[in-house]
């Protein structure tokens, strides 16, 4: 089964959306929703670096979960700076990408699937740039405007292109399995002894290779915000070079390239996991060292995918927050993020 863990606001992916979703919104509706995901949501909370609870910004995880056939499709797209409308876009155009735009064949050899993964979901984030094209072309005019109108109308177009969204995708074809990740996100497929690490290359400061990718840009990995990929973010992605730190820079620190990796289902394997970018964070921050092993222990199976799902979110929580709370420090909880885990049996 699979299970995702968010710590993202999570809402049904069938709910209408904004006038800003319709161009691309509707395509996971098309499809059949498979049963075999269980999801939980716990609220979270964010500390400041002095251990103390801080305000979020409003966070959006969509979680898909369908069925095309000999095709299964899970995955959790995780919005970040407001988001909700980015993570549903992608969720949707990378929908169409694979299986109304020249679907995917269930008869191509893995490594064709690899590349066809990864080049559709590059176009979904072309997709999401050309769809900021009048907003992009608006900021232009706009900066020339040096009024205090002016000024505003930058300031609130600027809040629309910071917007992003990770992704951690699973494509499952008969007894083939494919991951996608561009993002921290985290997939584990669980067994009765050791965990697999899925994606073993998370897009943030703490990997090797994305700090040495970004270092060699000519930029200061500590002045890069998580994550170091993502679809959106166009002021890291496309306008990066407005920003001081990243003025001289050879590339942007932020990129939309994902990684694709393949394997051979083992008949061992009972679960696979999904772990959110902010849940591996979270873990990060209370000193897990293997997140893999921390989640054998932790998963529980119960009556239900839902209620298993709930159960391990529910313990991650408490976990974060008894780490802060046994430094004695106290506060009010920000209620703004949620953890969200779905479970997939295979």
């Amino acid at each position: 089964m699979l299970l995702e863990v968010s710590n993202y606001v999570y809402t049904n992916l069938l709910q209408s959306t904004t006038k800003r979703d319709t161009m691309e919104d509707g395509f996971v509706d098309q499809y059949t929703a498979n049963n075999d995901a269980g999801i939980g949501t716990v609220h979270s909370c964010r500390y400041s670096k002095q251990k103390k609870p801080v305000q979020n910004n409003d966070f959006l995880s969509c979680s898909t979960s369908i069925n095309n056939g000999h095709i299964k499709l899970y995955g959790i797209f995780s919005g970040f700076n407001g988001g909700d409308y980015t993570a549903k876009f992608v969720m949707n155009r990378l929908v169409y990408e694979l299986f109304q735009e020249n679907p995917i064949s269930p008869t191509l050899p893995p490594p064709m699937v690899c590349k066809e993964f990864r080049r559709r979901f590059e176009n979904t984030a072309e997709r999401y740039l050309l769809s900021n094209a009048d907003a992009l072309n608006e900021r232009l005019l706009k900066m020339e405007d040096h009024s205090e109108a002016g000024k505003n109308a930058v300031s609130e177009i600027n809040q629309k292109i910071r917007q992003g969204t990770t992704a951690l995708v699973v494509l499952i074809i008969n007894q083939d399995l494919y991951v996608l990740n561009c993002g921290s996100g985290l997939a584990i497929a669980m067994n009765s002894e050791n965990p697999v690490q899925l994606n073993t290359n998370l897009h943030d400061k703490d990997n090797v290779k994305e700090n040495q990718r970004i270092r060699a840009l000519g930029i200061d990995p500590d002045t890069v915000l998580n994550p170091t990929r993502a679809i959106g973010d166009l002021q890291r992605t496309h306008l990066f070079e407005e920003t001081e730190a990243f003025k001289n820079a050879k590339g942007p620190p932020v990129i939309s390239t994902p990684d694709v990796q393949y394997f051979r289902i083992d008949p061992a394997w009972r679960h696979i996991v999904l772990l959110s970018d902010g849940v591996v964070q979270n873990l990060k921050e209370v000193e897990v060292e293997n997140i893999p092993t921390e989640v054998s222990v932790r998963l529980i199976e119960d009556h239900t995918l839902t209620s298993t799902a709930q159960a391990l979110a529910d313990s991650f929580a408490r976990k974060h927050l008894d780490a802060f709370i046994t430094t004695k420090i106290f506060g009010k909880m920000s209620g703004k993020i949620k953890e969200l885990s779905p479970i997939v049996p295979l």
